[in-house]
């Protein structure tokens, strides 16, 4: 083994202490068979753990011998991005798996039911695990913020706050985010269009990175510049941020926001003032 690498080899389902033997021989790793005779006395056999395992070009016999007695595994990171897609995280294979498992009903939406956060994993087939554990850890976020949310929305739902939610996090950033929910909220009861870019572009099929005119005409139910009231469901997975702020409203009476930089946005109350906003921070840019 060259001085600058490592080598990476697995312990599947069923190997033995000789399988492992075996495959380190091919890399030029060599035990002595008093270390063998250690081993078994030790019965590593019996507690082998199946993963991956890093074995660098400085690893004694008995660094080695440690990593599988103390069954020091490779972890990998499975990272569920905040506002990420359920369709950018797993295959439809997995869902269906998981959904079956879970005696779901068919076809099963997971959309925004995923906690954004690092999951730790060695195998593949624990991605079923990290779904649970990121349904779960996301079941609780939504019942906590449902718990805090603001007493004048005692009439709406859990599903209507996880929706609003997942909108606040494709549409803002965590400062603006209840200042927004805000201006959803006061759009829905004067019963306007909410007409989002972010829930427009989750129906779309085919869409490549720049909104047109055309778009907007596209007859998804996620078109919120078509249709009125909220998508028929979530378009991203929300942080608790944005749940937070989804059910906790800036009180106000803006109705309108267009960007003014990175990050923040120009509010206004009345559409003649955002055609004037539009023009100043989007037209002149």
């Amino acid at each position: 083994m060259p001085l600058n690498q490592s080598y990476i080899f697995s312990i599947s389902k069923g190997d033995n202490l000789n399988k492992v033997f075996e495959n380190l021989e091919d890399r030029d790793i060599y035990f002595p068979r008093f270390t063998k005779i250690m081993m078994n006395i030790f019965d590593i056999d019996k507690k082998l753990s199946q993963g991956s395992y890093e074995i660098t070009f400085n690893d004694s016999l008995y660094r080695i011998f440690k990593k599988l007695k103390d069954n020091q595994i490779i972890l990998k990171k499975f990272i569920i991005q905040e506002g990420s897609r359920l369709k950018e995280l797993f295959p439809q294979e997995i869902i269906n798996i998981f959904c079956e498992k879970k005696k779901m009903q068919f076809p099963c939406n997971l959309e925004g039911l995923l906690k954004p956060d690092v999951y730790l994993y060695d195998r593949e087939e624990e991605l079923i695990m990290i779904l649970n554990m990121a349904l779960e850890g996301q079941k609780k976020n939504i019942d906590l913020a449902w718990n805090k949310r603001d007493k004048l929305l005692a009439d709406s739902s859990k599903n209507q706050l996880l929706i609003i939610a997942s909108i606040l996090e494709k549409e803002s950033c965590a400062n603006e985010r209840k200042k927004i929910s805000g201006v959803i909220y006061n759009r829905l009861k004067k019963n306007m269009l909410l007409q989002m870019d972010s829930t427009t572009i989750y129906g779309l099929k085919n869409f490549k990175g720049d909104l047109k005119k055309s778009h907007l005409k596209d007859s998804s139910l996620y078109n919120t510049y078509m249709h009125k009231g909220l998508p028929p469901g979530p378009i991203s997975n929300p942080t608790m941020s944005s749940l937070i702020a989804a059910g906790q409203p800036e009180m106000h009476k803006y109705l309108y926001f267009v960007a003014n930089g990175k990050c923040s946005h120009k509010f206004s109350t009345n559409y003649e003032d955002h055609l004037k906003a539009i023009d100043q921070f989007q037209l002149n840019r």
